[in-house]
């Protein structure tokens, strides 16, 4: 080594930050450990459950558990949110205020130093922000712009939830919980449709599209928007009162797509990654390539596999509006099938919430057989007037029952099952771990 390099390797290292990310276990805290990395961060982290599909591959040690000792020499403290709500007298955090080490969400790093510089491109929305932004991610590599890409879910053409790029395109799932979302300045923003959720923050619709208001009141080039859907329009309508934002209708593209996914609601999300593609200035027909060639994203009708010839699904979701939207895909798909459904409710305050959504959806699917599993609780305490039972009454259907214990009809489910049946796992908390046990058992 020459001492010229010796001296430039020990200039970048006392320039380089070293950020220790909290719950780096996390689908967003992973991709940005990874991002972070790339950048010339040094990055370390801990979880309480560091093995998982995140982390696999991600080339970073995380460690176990959280622990004062992790912050020796620390710039930056990078925290999952949740640590604020559930545990604010956490030894990290308090070592770290000792210390003055900045403390930032994960989602304030991001925004804060991984964004600058970089041409945003920002998904928002309730439902279908992950496949839009794999959709976006996917065509802007296809169209050789490389773009980094950051995301909730594992990308099946790339086995991650991330993508590293070099070029100035950033490209990321914009959470409105929490208010996360509100660390991006995008240059294109998609929102693709604003229906109440997320109960346990947002207390009322109302201060739930103020959210998606002050969201889109950060854009500083153009809105990609479902113009259809009335909350939508009316939170756009306000913005225009107070910024000179320019916005598109992207539900007026006539786009002629063969997608490999089934359901409308994924043509759907096409149509809004289309027209970011057309801003950009790619051409159209290497836009539908992409699109068409587009492979998914994990947990969204993902085929897990195969019992007695019966195929088994797995998809991510929590909200009538997404659960019924799949089912309707698979009952076009396998219209020669039987359809059983096994779904998990996710958090105590969404189900009650929507409940009576739950109910009629369920009542009118026609669909085989449905077990409601108990709620799972996530970040929630049980308040004890709501539970999976209760929804399984309300339904009122024979072939819709409440299970106390899904892993222990298995045995039963496996006997019945034959090559005309499906088989849907879908939920936001264990469905997709029954899934593979229920496939690999």
């Amino acid at each position: 080594m020459t001492e010229e390099v010796g001296i430039f390797n020990r200039l970048r290292r006392k320039s380089m930050k070293k950020v220790h990310i909290m719950g780096m276990g996390g689908s967003g805290a992973s991709a940005i450990a990874a991002i972070a990395k790339s950048q010339g961060f040094e990055v370390s982290g801990c979880d309480l459950q560091p093995i998982n599909e995140f982390t696999t591959d991600l080339g970073i040690a995380v460690l176990t558990g959280h622990s004062s000792e992790h912050l020796t020499d620390k710039d930056i403290l990078a925290i999952t949110p949740a640590i604020i709500k559930f545990d604010p007298g956490n030894e990290e955090v308090r070592e770290a205020k000792k210390q003055g080490i900045e403390i930032l969400t994960w989602q304030e790093f991001m925004g804060k130093y991984l964004e600058k510089d970089k041409f945003v491109i920002a998904i928002s929305g309730t439902h279908g922000k992950s496949t839009t932004t794999a959709m976006i991610g996917t065509l802007l590599e296809d169209a050789e712009l490389d773009p980094t890409v950051e995301l909730g879910a594992v990308v099946n053409k790339w086995g991650k939830n991330f993508r590293v790029g070099n070029s100035k395109y950033f490209v990321t799932e914009a959470d409105e919980y929490n208010n996360n979302f509100l660390v991006s300045h995008p240059d294109i923003t998609v929102v693709l449709n604003i229906d109440y959720d997320h109960p346990d923050f947002f207390k009322t619709l109302d201060s739930y599209k103020e959210a998606f208001y002050n969201f889109i009141l950060q854009s500083k080039g153009t809105v990609v928007a479902n113009l259809e859907d009335k909350n939508v329009s009316e939170v756009l309508k306000n913005v225009m009162k107070h910024s000179k934002v320019s916005s598109v209708d992207f539900n007026k593209n006539e786009v002629n797509l063969n997608l490999q996914i089934p359901g409308k609601h994924y043509l759907f999300d096409a149509k809004a990654a289309f027209q970011v593609g057309v801003i950009l200035g790619i051409e159209p027909q290497k836009i539908i390539y992409s699109l068409n060639n587009f492979q998914g994203i994990g947990r969204r009708l993902e085929k897990i596999g195969q019992v007695n010839e019966a195929i088994v699904i797995s998809s991510f979701g929590h909200h009538p509006t997404e659960i019924e939207a799949d089912i309707e895909a698979l009952k076009e798909k396998y219209s020669d099938k039987k359809l059983w459904v096994i779904f998990q409710p996710h958090l105590f305050s969404r189900t009650k919430l929507l409940f009576n959504d739950f109910v009629r959806m369920f009542k009118n699917l026609n669909v085989a057989g449905v077990m409601i599993a108990p709620i799972y609780p996530s970040r929630e305490k049980d308040p004890g007037d709501i539970n999976s039972k209760m929804l399984a009454q309300k339904i009122g259907d024979k072939k819709v029952e409440y299970v106390e214990d899904v892993v222990k009809f298995y045995p039963e489910m496996r006997k019945m099952l034959t090559k005309n049946d499906l088989v849907l796992f879908i939920g936001a908390g264990d469905t997709d771990k029954w899934a593979r046990e229920f496939v690999n058992d």
